[in-house]
């Protein structure tokens, strides 16, 4: 009986890592008919585009993008959030590209173009950026930029490179307890997981975000709406608020949800894009990919993705300073 017990949880802790990497950490490719920006729709636009193998052997792909005249002395990595690859970021790589930087972004194992069955951790980016790093050795300032998963992921690397001396962290993740134990409503389900993922990398699971910002002299700007539904501002930006550190920079917003550094007009016309395409699809009257690419055909790109101007060029004054 006791050899049937210890098999029947070892089957159940497998069933929950198994259930994690298909609903949550699994490959993340672009879904049929939602639109995205290439580099080609803005003029004078450029991207280099590499690949190289990363330290666990997937292909990564990465890119420079940069318009002329770029400054030379800097360089702005960004860190895409979980989902298709970092073209779903690239009205805020245009953006920041636009002000002068050359920005480098790739995409994570698991991830858009680049290798891997399935994303797997949601610590396994800050291992592909790191490796990225290694294999560039750039000799430029290098700034980390992120969005959720990706600001968690700019926020761990900064933690291990004292290369690393500046972040902008939008809607991060900064602990992974809390956020699983909200998504799976279960302390033994959350065990297993933070097991997991420990198991994955454990010199990247021991890192301490909060600890780490509380007497660190890196510069960091974690900028996050209080209405936050993917990542609560509880357990993000009103934690790193309560550090008192004058090389911490925070800035809330209200109503802007998981994106704020989109404008409120784009923020709005979100909620009315997608909030009747997933009702359409709750009601089965989009069923095809015919189906999913006639419903946005009409969707303005600019309106959805436009960006607040205002909060990046506050973005550049905490770069420069």
């Amino acid at each position: 009986m006791k050899t049937l017990s210890t098999l029947a949880i070892l089957l159940s802790l497998g069933f929950i890592v198994n259930h994690y990497i298909k609903y949550f950490v699994h490959r993340y490719d672009k879904e049929v008919g939602i639109p995205y920006y290439s580099y080609k729709d803005f003029k004078d636009f450029n991207c280099e585009d590499y690949s190289f193998t990363n330290s666990y052997g997937i292909n990564i792909r990465y890119f420079f993008y940069y318009y002329a005249n770029y400054k030379k002395d800097k360089i702005i990595l960004f860190c895409h959030g979980m989902g298709p690859g970092h073209t779903a970021y690239m009205a805020e790589i245009e953006a920041l590209a636009r002000r002068g930087y050359k920005v480098l972004t790739l995409d994570f194992a698991g991830c858009g173009e680049s290798g891997g069955k399935y994303l797997g951790s949601l610590n396994k980016p800050a291992r592909d950026v790191i490796d990225l790093l290694n294999h560039l050795n750039l000799k430029e300032q290098i700034i980390l930029m992120g969005h959720s998963m990706g600001g968690y992921t700019a926020l761990n690397t900064l933690c291990l490179r004292k290369d690393i001396t500046k972040v902008v962290a939008i809607s991060p993740i900064i602990q992974l307890e809390p956020l699983l134990q909200l998504n799976t409503k279960s302390k033994f389900i959350t065990k297993h997981l933070l097991r997991y993922e420990r198991k994955v990398d454990r010199e990247i699971f021991d890192i301490n975000i909060p600890k780490y910002l509380e007497n660190t002299t890196d510069d960091v700007f974690v900028i996050q709406s209080k209405d936050d539904q993917m990542v609560p501002y509880g357990m993000s930006l009103k934690v790193i608020e309560g550090i008192k550190n004058p090389h911490i920079k925070t800035k809330r917003y209200e109503g802007r949800k998981h994106n704020p550094n989109y404008t409120d007009n784009a923020i709005s016309y979100m909620d009315s894009v997608f909030g009747k395409y997933y009702a359409l699809l709750n009601e089965k009257k989009i069923k095809t990919d015919e189906d999913r690419i006639n419903y946005f055909k009409d969707v303005s790109l600019a309106k959805l993705v436009e960006q607040d101007e205002q909060l990046f060029d506050e973005i550049v004054d905490f770069i420069e300073k």
